[in-house]
């Protein structure tokens, strides 16, 4: 972009693209880079209240696991979790209707409250791996158990839950 009645040349404009579209990669749904990579995508999750759960562990295996030149990227984001408010929410909407006025509008203040009370967030650990190849296929086939034996879930994202993550990641409601 140049300024009017100037040579100086002050910026430019560039195309934004994520992706273009999904391919089937095996039986697992990988995201077409804007360079045509192929993205898979897999979630981390954990009990961390469990003695056998080492996730340090699992991911040193993982990260010692990978052939050098492959990219991964591991990312931990805040999403919203809306299932605890649901519960309480539930929990006291099945709460017995009480013979005092004043204990049913306290009630009726707790529902309105919880309705509007923002939700809470959770943490979740994401991996994006850029497929090499066949040989990167047989790697990210086997990551389920090779984190398994360590007390972490792999959990490989669908389509939509891809699609879901790039949405939240890149036009968060924070509310």
């Amino acid at each position: 972009m140049k300024k009017a009645g100037a040579s100086q040349e002050i910026g430019e404009t560039r195309n934004f693209v994520l992706a273009s579209g999904f391919i089937q990669v095996a039986s697992f749904d990988a995201l077409i880079g804007d360079d045509n990579t192929r993205r898979l995508f897999a979630e981390f999750t954990a009990n961390t209240d469990r003695p056998d759960v080492r996730p340090a562990e699992a991911y040193h295996a993982m990260l010692t696991s990978i052939q050098p030149g492959w990219t991964i990227r591991l990312m931990q984001i805040f999403w919203p979790d809306p299932a605890p408010r649901e519960a309480f929410y539930q929990q006291v909407s099945a709460w017995q209707r009480r013979d005092t006025e004043g204990l049913n509008i306290l009630n009726e203040g707790l529902l309105l409250a919880v309705g509007q009370t923002g939700l809470p967030f959770t943490r979740r650990t994401i991996l994006e791996f850029v497929l090499p190849g066949d040989e990167g296929l047989s790697w990210w086939e086997s990551l389920p158990e090779m984190c398994l034996t360590y007390g972490v879930t792999a959990t490989r994202l669908t389509k939509d839950q891809i699609q879901n993550l790039a949405h939240w990641i890149f036009n968060p409601t924070l509310e």
